[in-house]
């Protein structure tokens, strides 16, 4: 993974060279650091990790256009689904039993097809994984550069409620069905992150697009604001991952 000074050391080459740097995978919970170390040298930064909504992401810090290129690569990862089975964790598993770093990966994600998933990794690893990956736990498995992305949904439900205000607190209340006291509680204990961030503030501001977990109770995210009821509580749309 990236360290501060690393990211530090590609912001200035950014304004210094007028060339584009860019980053291995960051962890979502890195993205602040990058984007301070961006503004500190007067740069611009873009994420990207292969497709829409990736959490895992690269870091382009460039100064004038943004890249049009990115050291990206998306695998298609297939097996025979009458004869096994490959889950994230499997995958992730096998990718890094081929002595891959973690930020060399980014998100791994089924494909909207039985049999399928999609690896993101960084573009100079493509062609040893392709020739390395070959199973994942006792499920043969075939890679090859991805020629189309379909990924699958995730697996959840949307829901809507009201909350008096959109603070932490109240919106995990109303997404895990608890009290505002038992939310308080688990921020209080630190086991709240805030877009990838723990956040020990029960007052601090959710707004569309965040994304919240509690350990034990899995992650919600905030797809729309709807504003003010007739009692005025704050209507919101909110998708709880899992089954």
């Amino acid at each position: 993974m990236d360290g501060q000074k690393r990211l530090d050391d590609l912001a200035r080459r950014a304004a210094r060279t007028g060339r584009a740097q860019f980053t291995r995978f960051l962890e979502p919970s890195m993205e602040a650091d990058v984007r301070a170390a961006a503004r500190a040298e007067g740069v611009e930064a873009a994420f990207f990790g292969g497709y829409e909504g990736a959490e895992r992401r690269v870091c382009a810090l460039y100064d004038g256009e943004p890249p049009q290129e990115w050291p990206v690569q998306a695998l298609a990862l297939r097996w025979n689904a009458r004869f096994g089975s490959a889950g994230h964790r499997d995958l992730l598993g096998a990718a890094m039993a081929l002595g891959l770093e973690r930020d060399a990966l980014g998100d791994i994600c089924l494909g909207a097809e039985p049999g399928m998933a999609y690896l993101f990794c960084l573009s100079d690893v493509a062609s040893y994984v392709c020739a390395s990956l070959d199973a994942a736990g006792r499920t043969p498995l075939s890679v090859a550069p991805a020629e189309e992305i379909r990924i699958a949904p995730p697996e959840g439900a949307a829901m809507r409620v009201t909350v008096p205000a959109l603070r932490l607190d109240a919106v995990l209340a109303a997404g895990y069905r608890l009290s505002r006291a038992e939310a308080q509680k688990l921020i209080r204990a630190g086991l709240v992150k805030l877009d990838h961030v723990p956040e020990l503030r029960a007052d601090a501001r959710v707004e569309a697009g965040s994304l919240l977990s509690a350990r034990g109770y899995g992650r919600l995210r905030v797809d729309e604001v709807q504003g003010e009821t007739r009692k005025g509580r704050v209507g919101l749309m909110l998708f709880r991952y899992g089954r």
